[in-house]
């Protein structure tokens, strides 16, 4: 059972870094009232949004979009809420080439901008045929709860946080966006759109140092030394929230290569424990 954790909960500390801390793109506080959060059962399985879970959170001001729905970059990072709010994501991560290369791939819906954290997800990492580890965890402030659906189990167990990590996945960071603002007007690569969103993509190769820059985080630990440069992206909305990302690098000789997709923005939401044992 330690092995097991072991090699698994570095798979999912991966994934929600990226996801949760290191891309999307938060909003300054206007310091009205939050919306009512929801409640999202844990019974349901790794979950969507709702369908009322869709559109902006009501404190986010955004850029001024003209009839096509173009807007400023600048303008729609320097005009967000720190409101909290809810999103579906899917992120992969591949690492290495050939046969040896692995894939992780999460899938979930979390809250972002809030201390008290909250999430449902799947993950599961694979070399070629060979599945090494697939879990479901559903995280509720200091508790994760997660069972191992590699080898089939049906009931839950639980781990306690340790101190250090509260609150590491609760608030957004901008870097990205803003390094690549930051990367001069080439790294402007204009308006296109993504399901149906209007959404400015953004593009360029980062240095080690301005990837710790982005993200102080990155490169901390053993996931990410020996790191290159990385030719990175991301497609911000009006509200600059990243609607999607890429970010390629080389770590210790290996090419990593994370992908990212986020939709159904909405109020935060109240995830329910499941029934452990």
């Amino acid at each position: 059972m330690t092995s097991r954790r072991t090699t698994v909960l570095p798979v999912t500390a991966l994934v929600l870094a990226v996801a949760a801390v290191s891309t999307l793109t938060g909003c300054a506080a206007d310091g009205s009232t939050p919306p009512t959060a929801r409640t999202t059962g844990a019974s349901a399985g790794t979950t969507g949004a709702p369908a009322e879970a869709t559109g902006a959170p009501a404190d986010a001001t955004g850029a001024p979009a003209d009839a096509s729905g173009a807007f400023d970059p600048v303008v729609a990072i320097a005009h967000r809420s720190w409101e909290p709010y809810a999103a579906t994501f899917e992120t992969t991560v591949e690492t290495g080439e050939g046969d040896a290369k692995e894939m992780t791939t999460v899938t979930g819906r979390s809250n972002h901008n809030t201390p008290a954290e909250g999430s449902r997800l799947e993950s599961r990492m694979v070399r070629g045929s060979d599945v090494l580890a697939w879990e479901e965890t559903v995280t509720i402030d200091q508790v994760v709860y997660w069972r191992d659906k590699a080898n089939g189990e049906s009931r839950w167990s639980k781990d306690q946080k340790s101190p250090a990590a509260a609150g590491s996945s609760a608030k957004d960071k901008d870097g990205y966006a803003k390094a690549l603002l930051d990367a001069g007007p080439a790294a402007r690569r204009g308006m296109e759109t993504e399901s149906g969103v209007p959404v400015f993509h953004l593009s360029a190769s980062l240095s080690p140092a301005e990837l710790r820059r982005a993200d102080p985080s990155y490169g901390v630990g053993r996931q990410n030394q020996g790191v290159d440069a990385g030719d990175c992206q991301v497609w911000i909305d009006r509200f600059g929230r990243t609607v999607r990302a890429e970010l390629s690098t080389v770590v210790a000789g290996k090419p990593v290569v994370t992908k990212e997709r986020y939709s159904d923005f909405g109020p935060a939401e109240t995830f329910t424990p499941p029934a452990v044992g």
